[in-house]
């Protein structure tokens, strides 16, 4: 046996207590009974609920440790007529949508008796669309977690350790980690057709990271491009900086029978969003991945990322990929996200003319201000795209027009 490499705390809570995420939806959200222990991997939940409330709950263990099925076993384990649970290590939404996919392979090959998943923590949504995975958000009681027969922690996965630096297929790393097939009867990889004749077109142009974030005038030539075709609907998150932004930007610029969604209630609301969908136009971000699990039909934009190892086995999404070449980097470069450099510098290898060696951290804390002066300034390959936006708008018309005529 092995322990969690993912960090978990564990604390006590003196009366029964509530608690869930703003951006989950209702189902997501946990009670806790006074007087037992807990485990929990939320930062925000220990800033949020634990410390501010020192008469209702007292931290045990700030690096708490529980027994898990060792790496090496994981492929051989026993699981079949047994409760497995997996600790999650990560909330990006696209690592989450790869861990949905694979379970359902894992569902299939084994047949364990009940399967569960916790501290998903703003993914738990992600988890919820399958009612056979028993989810725990937040937090696992310690009564709760000597309930399953085999705990797994998905942190001990190697190929997430560079994640920041150069994608993986997450999907084909935890088949292959557990020696199995994609599940193809549940999830197939080949899009679904549009039969709507004007379709209902989206565009989610926002990612984490403003590396990955569509440029203002790529979503603006797009809606233009493309309303004549289909209803086209903007999808905004209110909730971060640079969607405040965005909305700034578009405000006046848009045809009129363009709709803005500057916020949805949930990532619930979102993959819904995503679902109903008959053609999206995506950004490198969580909706691209979950446009996997509904089969939507689209295209994606790439910057900084290799499309072919985000999008893995599947093919219902073209990809579009910035043909960027320049003295410091090229696309794709394979950063996920911003870099800090030695002297407290924040962006990328072509924002700061250097090399990945100059750049070995990330930014810790909110650099909100940074993302938006980004947006207004883009990095290299992100500015390329805003400067030629016609070339991606008219690769996404006639891949439209192909789905159409059911080419």
């Amino acid at each position: 046996m092995a322990v969690n490499r993912t960090p978990l705390l564990e604390f006590t809570a003196r009366d029964h207590f509530r608690f869930n995420l703003h951006n989950c939806s209702p189902r997501a959200e946990q009670t806790g009974r006074g007087g037992g222990h807990f485990y929990t991997s939320s930062q925000l939940f220990l800033t949020r609920a634990i410390l501010p409330n020192p008469g209702q709950f007292r931290v045990v263990r700030e690096q708490a440790e529980i027994k898990c099925l060792d790496r090496k076993d994981w492929a051989t384990g026993r699981y079949r007529g047994r409760r497995v649970l997996f600790l999650l290590p990560s909330q990006a939404l696209g690592s989450n949508v790869a861990t949905l996919l694979f379970l359902k392979s894992f569902q299939r090959r084994h047949k364990p008796r009940a399967m569960g998943v916790f501290c998903a923590r703003s993914a738990a949504d992600i988890y919820l669309i399958d009612r056979k995975i028993k989810v725990y958000s937040l937090w696992i009681g310690r009564k709760d977690l000597k309930s399953w027969d085999v705990v797994i922690d998905l942190g001990h996965l190697e190929s997430r350790r560079n994640v920041d630096i150069w994608p993986v297929d997450m999907e084909a790393e935890l088949l292959s980690a557990f020696s199995l097939p994609p599940c193809e009867e549940d999830y197939p990889s080949a899009p679904r057709q549009i039969v709507n004749p004007r379709p209902a077109i989206g565009i989610f142009p926002l990612a984490t990271s403003p590396l990955r974030t569509l440029p203002f005038a790529v979503t603006i030539a797009l809606a233009r491009g493309l309303c004549e075709t289909g209803a086209v609907t903007v999808y905004l998150n209110r909730d971060q900086g640079q969607g405040k932004a965005y909305l700034a930007a578009l405000k006046g610029k848009l045809p009129e029978n363009i709709t803005i969604i500057e916020g949805l209630p949930s990532i619930g609301a979102l993959m819904e969003a995503v679902r109903d969908t008959d053609y999206g136009v995506f950004a490198d971000s969580g909706p691209a991945h979950m446009s996997k699990l509904f089969a939507t039909p689209g295209t994606a934009i790439y910057t900084s990322a290799p499309g072919d190892i985000l999008q893995g086995r599947f093919t219902n999404l073209q990809r579009w990929a910035v043909p960027y070449k320049g003295d410091h980097c090229a696309a794709p470069c394979g950063l996920a996200k911003l870099r800090l450099s030695r002297d407290g510098r924040i962006g990328c290898m072509g924002s700061l003319k250097c090399s990945l060696q100059d750049l070995p951290g990330l930014p810790s804390g909110p650099h909100g201000d940074i993302a938006r002066q980004l947006l207004e300034k883009p990095v290299p390959c992100v500015r390329l795209l805003s400067d030629k936006p016609e070339e991606a708008v008219a690769f996404i018309r006639d891949d439209l027009q192909a789905r159409l005529q059911g080419r």
